[in-house]
């Protein structure tokens, strides 16, 4: 089996260039591994939706809890034999955006049956450019880390980067064309074997990816040398780099206005990644999928609510729809129907503590709830046109 693997830090854009990749590479016998750090599964339940790939058929494999690249490793390795066996020729592995490369390159070459073509690495250049002054910074922290005999996640992004044989530039239109050629040389300096081609919105010709055999053993190799002799000090696990996750699961709706200017006012560097599935109190009909990536947000409409669409507020359903919807929703809340915010918080502990527990007063309270309830106005300052997901 080829095996392509799509790296990258958090929020770099890997679910949605999978996502358009499935859509676009029709009559290729492809199999899918996605990992999500947290037990929140946001990107596999994102591919089952797509209907391109099934759990069902055994094209789909969803790990999540932990990395591939550390406690979920063997995982990993079951993830491999079970593709094998539903005879896929190629295997597209989606790591969560705190997997180390090595440790999963290690498992995936000592693997008989399977040769590793291609090793993608996104890099969000708007991230690279505000977070890292355009790679500027990023060489600052490395400096100072080797001379403090430390690693951050600093280290973590410049490996994503060092080995990868192809390294995809993500969220270029947000960016000013000055910025580009700066992040361009700082990629050259990391990694200056691998091409590096932009993407917007995961938009590229699927042969980039499938028909590549640009992955060189021997060059990973030479970049692992310091941990092969010392499997202990391997950087597999996510809490090497202090990254961790907080799952927060409630039916309550949230305040539109509180929510966004929460995040607005109070998100920090230290919060790398949120991304799940939320409903507003002024938006009660509306599955949204939340996508935050260091400072950006990005809110798209990905489904209805069964307990809003039952109402039957535009008078379209059959009587037979309406009773099958009242069926599915006969073991949902009393209250919020089928309703529910699932949010996965990625980031430092103790800015992510504080982050959660401010987050958690962005849920209404009882007396606003009664407001909702009773058909009340919320205050929404975001944007009205969404981007249905696709």
């Amino acid at each position: 089996m080829r095996v392509i693997i799509i790296s990258g830090f958090l929020g770099s854009g890997k679910t949605t260039l999978l996502r358009r990749l499935l859509r676009e590479a029709d009559g290729r016998s492809l199999g899918v591994i996605v990992n999500d750090l947290a037990e929140l599964e946001v990107d596999g339940d994102l591919m089952r939706a797509a209907h391109r790939v099934s759990e069902k058929e055994g094209t789909l494999v969803s790990v999540h809890s932990g990395s591939i690249s550390g406690g979920q490793r063997g995982a990993l390795a079951s993830a491999l034999d079970q593709m094998k066996q539903t005879g896929v020729k190629e295997v597209v592995i989606e790591t969560s955006g705190s997997t180390h490369p090595w440790p999963l390159i290690e498992e995936v070459c000592q693997h008989s049956d399977c040769q590793l073509a291609t090793f993608v690495t996104l890099v969000d250049a708007r991230a690279f450019v505000e977070d890292f002054g355009s790679g500027q910074e990023l060489f600052r922290q490395l400096i100072h880390n080797q001379d403090h005999d430390q690693r951050t996640t600093a280290n973590l992004l410049a490996e994503q980067i060092q080995f990868a044989s192809l390294i995809l530039l993500t969220k270029t239109d947000r960016l000013s064309q000055e910025d580009l050629p700066l992040v361009h040389k700082c990629l050259e300096i990391l990694n200056p074997e691998a091409e590096v081609h932009k993407v917007v919105r995961g938009k590229l010709e699927p042969a980039l990816l499938l028909d590549q055999d640009s992955f060189s053993l021997q060059r990973a190799l030479t970049l692992a040398e310091p941990w092969l002799d010392d499997t202990a000090l391997q950087p597999g696990e996510p809490t090497d780099y202090d990254i961790g996750s907080t799952v927060i699961s409630d039916p309550r709706p949230l305040h539109p206005d509180r929510l966004w200017r929460l995040f607005r006012t109070r998100l920090t560097t230290g919060i790398h990644r949120s991304k799940g599935f939320i409903w507003l109190a002024s938006r009660d009909d509306q599955v949204l999928l939340w996508n935050q990536a260091a400072g950006g947000i990005d809110l798209e409409l990905l489904a209805y609510w069964r307990a809003a669409v039952v109402k039957d507020p535009l008078g379209k359903l059959l009587s037979e729809e309406k009773a099958v919807l009242a069926t599915q929703l006969k073991e949902a809340h009393p209250r919020y129907g089928d309703r529910l915010n699932e949010l996965t918080i990625i980031g430092a502990l103790e800015e992510r503590a504080r982050f959660v527990k401010e987050l958690e007063q962005c849920f209404c309270s009882e007396s606003e709830i009664l407001h909702w309830e009773s058909g009340g106005h919320f205050e929404d300052p975001w944007p009205t046109n969404l981007r249905q997901v696709d």
